[in-house]
């Protein structure tokens, strides 16, 4: 048996990683005694040297595979994608097969695909990716190359993807609601449910759930997300209330009141392994 972890949306560019969040991981890593490392999407904005070289710095101490995210696809053609994607890692027991996935709209039916575009074109980082079709058609290519790779393996299958699998796990607040036309599609659960498949881990929209099991497969979700967006700015006003303010549930706004503050400096540093922990799924396979 292997002993993996599974971690989403380290952001380490946005999140400004350095040494202290590097070692915070590696020693993590050896407490727990993890054998593997697959990060499932959105390493950095784009995957050139900061990403590169922060897998080179991890896989001096373990293995470490990942999909890619739409962060990380920044600045790369169809073709430089491809070699990412269905990846197929072999455990003792279990097969993990590795992709990223997309979106087709179909969580957010009642609106067209011309407006879902044009919100995109207009706030969504994807308006900056090299992505050839409408996101629906690439989003019907994946899954049936994808249902062609399901069908090659015996094994019990873990899958490790970006993108939002199933319609339980959208955006509740009215304000994101039209953005969880580009989470994902349940598509991707009515697929995995044909086959052998135990448990999937996604991320991708930076909201942490609980292990859920549908139709006897369990979801993992436990990304990592923004420093603004970390359980650990939450907990802050708990512990130093004297800068607690009405409006804190703004994480943007929260975030920039105590970010250069000497007591929230040597917070973060206090809790950062355990905000780290708190992001990894862990699994023997």
């Amino acid at each position: 048996m292997t002993t993996v972890a599974f971690m989403s949306d380290l952001h380490i560019d946005s999140n400004n990683f350095g040494k202290e969040e590097l070692e915070t991981l590696i020693t993590l890593f050896k407490d727990k005694k993890i054998q593997h490392l697959h990060i499932a999407g959105d390493i950095a904005n784009g995957f050139e040297k900061t990403s590169q070289e922060f897998l080179d710095q991890l896989q001096c101490h373990l293995p470490v595979t990942f999909s890619l995210g739409n962060h990380d696809m920044l600045g790369l053609s169809e073709e430089a994608m491809r070699p990412f994607e269905f990846q197929k890692i072999s455990f003792s027991n279990h097969t993990l097969l590795a992709f990223s996935g997309w979106y087709d709209y179909s969580f957010v039916p009642t609106i067209s695909p011309q407006k879902h575009l044009q919100t995109k074109n207009l706030f969504w980082f994807d308006r900056r990716l090299q992505r050839m079709g409408s996101d629906p058609a690439i989003t019907q290519r994946l899954l049936q190359e994808l249902e062609q790779e399901l069908m090659r393996v015996d094994q019990p299958l873990i899958i490790a993807m970006h993108f939002v699998p199933h319609s339980q796990f959208l955006l509740r607040h009215p304000y994101f609601e039209r953005f969880n036309a580009f989470l994902g599609s349940q598509a991707f659960h009515e697929l995995f449910r044909q086959f052998p498949v135990k448990d999937v881990i996604f991320g991708h929209s930076h909201h942490r759930i609980s292990d859920r099991k549908i139709d006897n497969i369990t979801y993992h979700a436990r990304p990592l997300g923004y420093v603004r967006e970390w359980e650990l700015c939450k907990q802050f006003f708990d512990a130093f209330p004297e800068y607690d303010f009405p409006k804190r549930y703004d994480p943007y706004k929260r975030y920039r009141r105590i970010k250069d503050l000497p007591e929230f400096k040597a917070y973060k540093k206090k809790q950062l392994a355990h905000e780290f922990s708190q992001t990894m799924t862990i699994l023997e396979l």
